[in-house]
């Protein structure tokens, strides 16, 4: 049978197949020729060419034009298609091994346009066979050339890989496995090559810094580290110390905005153990810091509180101990002023005695206030009309020191539960202490302002002054009993312990803010009250 491909004989198809550049891409198939002479016998080269075709029982061998016509259908074609040489002569490839959706969208022709601008192409496709039967084949598409340079059709090698897909199609569902899991955590993760170059960013890290994949990727991890490269060193030295870091906290700089950060660090290694780059998981600590930082000072306020109220029950015993003798005191002074007669040095001694035990006396007072002898009277009440009173009575005292006072008082607050006199008490203590601060002071104001907090359930009393204002170390201390940054004649330092207890008896909070030289405000939060004799936050 004398094959003709393009009204050329056997002979000529076979320099041109010789002729083809066939380029292998795999390890699946290498097919080799010999160069032939150009003067070998038209029956020996027809002869050769049956011998190379036939031979090749595993790997398809179809030359097609650029059409699909089928010229050439070897043994291995047949094989792997299930039609014979003769049932697939003359017919059109795609329509015998493409699957219908490739015939559906012209695959074929698209390859042609391929293999005619690029030489040659190598596709992995679903083919099918003759029963129906859909399977995995990878092909080596050649365009066949004659001696001039000019394309004459395809030469198609097929193998099947039936393993091919399937192995694919299980790596596909495992990256998009862990890829998912990576892109899910709500902790950022993002992963560097050695020279700490960004690779890989999941959302939660582009949520972070606020930018999107492609702005991430490829920028040098050290521009979101507060300490720059000196940061990323650090980080990347202890890595390779221990190969990991757990619970390691940084500050994170994205743009103006600095974010405290807790990260666990690993280095990626590839199969043959040498360092590929490095993973990061980083968790936002901003709110746990800020949680922790309330936790602080809630517990150092129930320590206050604890060591006030410890404190109280002493001072109760302490006043009654010296009660007793102090009335004796007194009963005696008596006696020995009517026994002195006219003896003004009698006098004079006896007079200091009794104001000695005047102050003792006044001092025993404000220790059974600060033990909470006295009792609470709780109503509804209306703080500006309790600021109002103590103003009443402090307001000329202030003004003959230069003090000016400013009033912002709220209208149409909520009331609060407390005892009116308990409130003032406070009030008068804190307006004393700031009376006191602003002495000497070239400038002397006393504002006091009124107003609901932000969420409605308190109302707040704020009382400023441009004293001297205190030291960190001095807040710390100023709710304690006796502490005191007077002189002995201005006050024994129990004037704010006292104003704490009364507070705290209101179920309320005060709080100081001061710096050295520019002066103090104190805040006393108290809690609305609502309709039944409750306060709102009870309710």
């Amino acid at each position: 049978m004398t094959l003709r491909f393009s009204g050329l004989p056997a002979p000529s198809l076979l320099r041109l197949l010789l002729a083809t550049t066939i380029v292998p891409r795999n390890d699946y198939f290498i097919l080799s020729f010999t160069i032939i002479k150009r003067d070998i016998k038209d029956m020996a080269a027809s002869g050769l060419l049956n011998t190379i075709f036939d031979s090749t029982t595993h790997t398809a061998i179809v030359v097609t034009d650029f059409d699909g016509k089928i010229i050439m259908f070897n043994q291995g074609a047949a094989n792997l298609f299930g039609y014979t040489p003769e049932e697939a002569k003359d017919r059109y490839l795609p329509e015998l091994t493409f699957s219908k959706e490739d015939q559906e969208i012209h695959l074929f022709k698209q390859i042609v346009e391929r293999v005619k601008n690029e030489g040659w192409t190598e596709e992995t496709l679903l083919r099918q066979h003759k029963s129906g039967r859909v399977f995995p084949a990878i092909s080596t598409i050649t365009c066949l050339k004659d001696s001039k340079g000019q394309s004459k059709g395809i030469l198609e090698i097929t193998q099947d890989v039936p393993n091919l897909f399937r192995l694919e199609k299980e790596l596909k569902e495992s990256k998009n496995f862990l890829e998912n899991i990576m892109a899910s955590s709500i902790n950022a993760i993002v992963t560097t090559d050695p020279k700490g170059y960004i690779t890989y960013s999941n959302r939660a890290f582009r949520e972070l810094v606020g930018l999107r994949g492609h702005q991430i990727i490829g920028k040098h991890i050290s521009i979101y580290y507060k300490d720059g490269i000196d940061q990323a060193r650090q980080i990347m030295n202890k890595l390779k110390e221990f190969g990991r870091i757990r619970d390691y906290e940084f500050d994170m700089r994205v743009e103006d905005k600095i974010i405290p950060i807790r990260t666990s660090d690993t280095l990626l290694y590839d199969d043959y153990g040498e360092i590929v780059g490095t993973m990061g998981v980083f968790q936002d600590i901003t709110a746990r810091k800020k949680l922790s930082e309330k936790l602080s000072a809630t517990q150092a306020e129930l320590i206050q509180a604890v060591k006030i109220r410890a404190l109280g029950d002493l001072v109760t015993g302490v006043a009654h101990e010296i009660n007793n003798p102090l009335m004796a005191s007194d009963t005696f002074l008596h006696l020995l002023g009517n026994e002195t007669g006219n003896n003004p040095e009698s006098k004079k001694r006896i007079k200091l005695l009794k104001e000695c035990n005047l102050r003792i006396q006044n001092i025993v007072k404000k220790l059974k206030e600060f033990s909470r002898q006295s009792k609470f009277e709780f109503t509804a009440m209306d703080v500006n009309d309790a600021i109002l009173s103590v103003l009443a009575i402090t307001r000329q005292q202030l003004l003959n020191q230069g003090i000016e006072v400013g009033l912002g008082l709220s209208e149409n607050l909520p009331r609060v539960l407390g005892d009116k006199n308990q409130i003032e008490q406070v009030l008068l203590n804190i307006i004393s202490n700031a009376r006191d601060a602003m002495e000497g002071c070239s400038q002397k104001v006393l504002a006091i302002q009124t107003d609901l907090s932000q969420k409605g359930q308190q109302v707040e009393i704020r009382v400023s002054d441009t004293g001297i204002g205190m030291t960190t170390e001095e807040i710390e201390q100023i709710f304690n009993p006796f502490f005191t940054t007077k002189d002995s004649d201005k006050g024994i330092g129990l004037g704010l312990s006292i104003s704490y207890r009364i507070i705290d008896a209101h179920q309320g909070k005060i709080e100081v803010n001061s710096e050295l030289n520019k002066g103090t405000i104190f805040i006393v939060s108290l809690p609305v009250y609502l309709a039944g004799g409750k306060r709102d936050d009870e309710n």
